[in-house]
């Protein structure tokens, strides 16, 4: 009976195995067809099919910046691969966004053209990370999407800068702010997205958003309200701090720095500004609102 019983699990593990060979199989298959994907955007852009970590490498070593120099290409083949479904468009906004950060990165640490073994090593382990994602074909969260209400509005508020900017309605150097503030923004929510999104990081968006809109003056933001004027604002950010849960010191320095505003508006008022005065006062009014937490 033992040797039936052995012969009997030896059979039927020989005929699973040409099931097992096959999942197998095609398991290689598909995973292969991820690494060639990634080897198409990658080892194109630094001459590695596996991605190019030895040469990218090699070119810090030589306090070189391949990222910052290969970020238009990389950008256009992954919109490349999110027409062609490959990405979703919410996968292809996160993994650029977070292509951009690592750029900011290699910027700052190259600024004396050298990399230190700890830096290259950031940016090493950074830059894996980021290819495993694309071999993967993109994040796995299922309401990804949802989340990157910011990177999904980028193309719409560049839209409304540069009417303002035809407009004369802002000036043509206060649009180029505007823009790199919004995709510094499109960053912060791609880290924030790594771990999803929690209802504090979601505020802290919002409230940042509102203040980039404030300064592009047309409407306020996800309404069409008028644009408020800049006394009612420094009110309703005085306002605000009863609520904003801020520390009384915190609260006291924004105080001051509203009542400093304010008084510069006045004076505004009975000269004739630069675009550059009233931007400038645009920017420090909206840093108020996003630090007092106003709603609008």
């Amino acid at each position: 009976m033992k040797n039936l019983t052995l012969t009997a699990s030896v059979t039927g593990a020989l005929l699973l195995l040409p099931l097992t060979a096959t999942a197998q199989t095609e398991t290689a298959q598909t995973k292969k067809s991820q690494e060639d994907r990634v080897g198409a955007i990658l080892g194109t852009l630094f001459g590695d099919r596996f991605g190019g970590s030895a040469s990218i490498e090699q070119q810090w070593a030589l306090g070189r910046k391949p990222l910052a120099t290969q970020r238009t290409q990389f950008h256009t083949r992954i919109d490349s691969d999110v027409r062609s479904g490959a990405l979703t468009s919410a996968n292809g906004a996160r993994i650029k966004a977070e292509y951009d950060e690592l750029v900011q990165l290699e910027t700052r640490y190259g600024a004396d053209n050298r990399f230190t073994t700890a830096e290259r090593t950031e940016l090493s382990d950074r830059y894996g990370a980021l290819t495993q994602v694309l071999s993967e074909g993109g994040y796995a969260d299922a309401d990804v999407s949802n989340q990157l209400d910011v990177a999904n509005g980028r193309s719409d508020f560049e839209k409304r800068v540069n009417a303002r900017v035809s407009a004369r309605a802002i000036s043509r150097a206060e649009g180029t702010r505007l823009k790199s503030d919004y995709a510094a923004l499109v960053q912060m929510e791609a880290t924030y997205a790594r771990d999803g999104i929690s209802a504090r990081e979601r505020d802290d968006l919002d409230a940042r958003l509102d203040a980039l809109d404030a300064r592009v003056g047309d409407t306020a933001y996800g309404g069409g309200s008028p644009v408020i004027d800049n006394r009612t604002r420094l009110t309703n950010i005085e306002n605000a701090l009863r609520s904003s849960g801020l520390a009384s010191a915190a609260q006291a320095q924004v105080r001051v720095e509203a009542g400093d505003l304010a008084r510069l508006d006045a004076a505004y008022a009975r000269t004739t500004p630069t675009s550059e005065d009233r931007a400038y006062l645009e920017r420090r009014i909206a840093d108020l609102e996003t630090r007092a937490r106003v709603r609008r």
